[in-house]
């Protein structure tokens, strides 16, 4: 069973991260049998401390939204609309070609990196602030989607579509299905679904899954 006693532990010592500015403040909550069985809000809303945590703060869920669209993707695999071995070309036409960078040379992709490719991560996309391929974390940088000093994986001032053609550009950094790199590849399947359903990412998550789900308060900026 669950310890009561022991759960009652981490009020004072979630408390004292907060007094000691190690955490600014966080919500916790401990579930068991659907049952709610601990909630503790500590610490502030922002490094100010002006504003006291609550447990309904909001907050940005950042690579939460990973998951979600891979649920909207799925969602229109169960209606048809799309297979997971779709080339990712078929829906964005930027991707027709791609290259992959060695490092040292760019050499063609050996197969298409496909929706599934996407959902997996394996394909051969990368992420600038976590890639070792130099070359290709330049071009990232170049085109605007990777900014060193910056929120490095904050891409708001770019519109999905043109986020999309300048990476199609860029080689990628794995030959695709050939191996797992934790990637921009759920910015690219949030595009593959509006180009398939038509609507913007935001609106399909509202009305096919935030809705249905009752999740009131999440919503996509």
């Amino acid at each position: 069973g669950m310890s009561s006693a022991r759960i009652a532990r981490m009020t004072p010592a979630f408390n004292k991260e907060a007094d000691d500015k190690t955490l600014v403040g966080g919500v916790i909550m401990v579930a068991r049998k659907s049952r709610l069985v601990y909630s503790h809000a500590f610490g502030s809303q922002a490094p100010d401390g002006q504003t006291p945590m609550k447990a309904d703060s909001i907050f940005r869920i950042y690579s939460m939204t990973k998951p979600v669209a891979s649920v909207a993707a799925m969602l229109l695999v169960e209606d048809g609309v799309v297979q997971l071995t779709d080339p990712v070309a078929k829906w964005l036409p930027a991707f027709k070609d791609v290259k992959v960078s060695t490092g040292t040379a760019e050499v063609a992709a050996e197969r298409a990196p496909t929706v599934q490719d996407l959902l997996r991560h394996t394909a051969g996309l990368a992420y600038g602030e976590i890639t070792q391929n130099a070359a290709v974390k330049e071009q990232l940088t170049k085109a605007g989607i990777y900014k060193p000093g910056n929120i490095d994986f904050d891409s708001r001032d770019l519109a999905g579509p043109e986020q999309v053609e300048r990476l199609a550009k860029i080689p990628l950094v794995n030959q695709p299905a050939t191996k797992w790199e934790y990637s921009l590849a759920t910015d690219v399947l949030g595009r593959v679904v509006e180009a398939a359903d038509g609507k913007r990412m935001g609106d399909f998550l509202a009305e096919r899954v935030f809705k249905p789900l009752q999740m009131t308060e999440t919503g996509i900026h």
